[in-house]
């Protein structure tokens, strides 16, 4: 996606050794070219119009109010800005937004799911890639990558601690020592509120759900707060850009292991890092992880070689065959060690779904995890305006921003689902 603005980098000491481990802080992100949200050649057109200006100043007055008329057109495109996107970048996504509005549809498959699936990666395919224990890792291929994902359920519908989190650093930790360029690591917490808004008020599940509340309501943990159903995915990305970039090609070099085994081995580190302090979870196969891409996308799955209900992107949302869904990004953070309270409060939103989704990349030169948020929310589309605003609302009570990724909302589903983090 593209992102012109200020993001976020989580910067984390982890401890080497027996060395302590430092405060985790949150720093601005300084991404190469850019002096804060402008990019450097942004600052060399408008320095030309000024330049052109004042070459004018002796030329007379035909000469100058065309310099003036030139410059003015330059800077209105180059700074030109509104809704918090300058205008060049406005219209590269409106061309973007208006190519994948007239693709061709989604390919029939005979699985359905990745029929459905296709309707935001035309050209995902899925494999199994044997580990060494006889076991199956499900690895996906993207045009940007690849990537595979375990899944940490908290069990039976109503647990007694929903909200209990996974320990990001240790996460973060065994990546950076893994040492692979392109690696991304990504953690989703999708969210199904009881009673959701998809759920009749008459039905059998929302009359049992009432009648629990009326009876066990001064339980420890209200059961309000306990979600219908909850999944923390944990998906590893191996970037096809960044391997470039970083003059690796794991895919032609024959000295290298292909990009799948390499995906299924980072993967399977991390799952090996969260055991290692009491946390199990479960590596997914080919099946496990398509079904988790289509429950996080509200996907619905057709009959075997028929055509997928129809779902469509909007400006402002995109809309699967039962919800609408709006995407978020978290533009500015609160002090850190509020940051997970902002989590939970942005997970328990009362919306039908919700995926709350952390996508981290080592930079091991600088001892630093860039760090993204995204926030999408689905529900009824009657409903959507409300949710949106509720939890704009909470976020700024918090002390943050939530930036709506308008123009963006097709590939940002993508990039929230356990994809690794989708396109970068």
């Amino acid at each position: 996606m593209t992102d012109s603005r200020q993001q976020v980098r989580g910067a984390a000491r982890a401890a080497t050794g027996n060395e302590p481990s430092g405060p985790v802080i949150l720093l601005p992100r300084r991404r190469p070219g850019y002096l804060g949200p402008v990019h450097i050649m942004q600052l060399l057109l408008a320095e030309t119009a000024i330049i052109a200006i004042l070459a004018t100043l002796t030329r007379g007055i035909v000469a100058i109010t065309a310099a003036c008329a030139g410059a003015t057109v330059l800077l209105l495109v180059t700074l030109g800005r509104r809704n918090g996107r300058w205008w060049v970048e406005r219209r590269m996504m409106i061309w973007r937004y208006n190519r994948r509005r007239r693709a061709s549809p989604a390919r029939y498959s005979s699985d359905p799911r990745l029929a459905a699936l296709s309707v935001l990666a035309p050209g995902l395919t899925v494999e199994d890639i044997p580990a060494a224990d006889g076991t199956r890792v499900g690895v996906a291929q993207d045009d940007a990558g690849w990537f595979a994902v375990a899944a940490r359920s908290t069990g039976a519908a109503m647990c007694d601690d929903p909200g209990e989190r996974l320990p990001l650093e240790v996460l973060a930790t065994a990546l950076a020592d893994a040492n692979q360029p392109g690696a991304v690591l990504q953690v989703v917490r999708h969210t199904v509120p009881a009673p959701g808004l998809d759920t009749h008020p008459a039905s059998p599940a929302d009359q049992s759900y009432r009648q629990l509340l009326a009876e066990f309501g001064a339980a420890p943990v209200p059961l309000d707060a306990i979600p219908l159903d909850a999944v923390t995915w944990i998906a590893v990305r191996l970037d096809r850009r960044a391997l470039a970039e970083a003059g690796a090609d794991i895919g032609t070099d024959r000295d290298a292991a292909p990009a799948p085994a390499v995906v299924a081995a980072l993967l399977r580190g991390a799952a090996k890092s969260l055991r290692r302090v009491g946390i199990p979870c479960q590596v997914l196969d080919a099946a496990g992880l398509v079904d988790a891409l289509a429950r996080s996308c509200d996907l619905d799955l057709t009959a075997p070689g028929s055509a997928p209900a129809a779902r469509r992107e909007k400006w402002t949302t995109w809309h699967s065959a039962r919800l609408a869904h709006r995407c978020f990004w978290i533009r500015s953070w609160p002090p850190v060690e509020e940051a997970a309270a902002l989590l939970d409060r942005l997970a328990a939103t009362p919306a039908a779904v919700t995926n709350v989704t952390m996508i981290m990349v080592p930079d091991n030169d600088n001892d630093l995890i860039d760090l993204r948020g995204l926030v999408r929310v689905a529900a009824p589309a009657a409903d959507l305006d409300r949710i949106c605003q509720t939890i704009t609302d909470l976020a700024v009570q918090a002390h943050a921003e939530l930036f709506p990724l308008d123009g963006e909302q097709a590939p940002a589903v993508y990039a929230s689902a356990p994809t690794g983090g989708g396109v970068r």
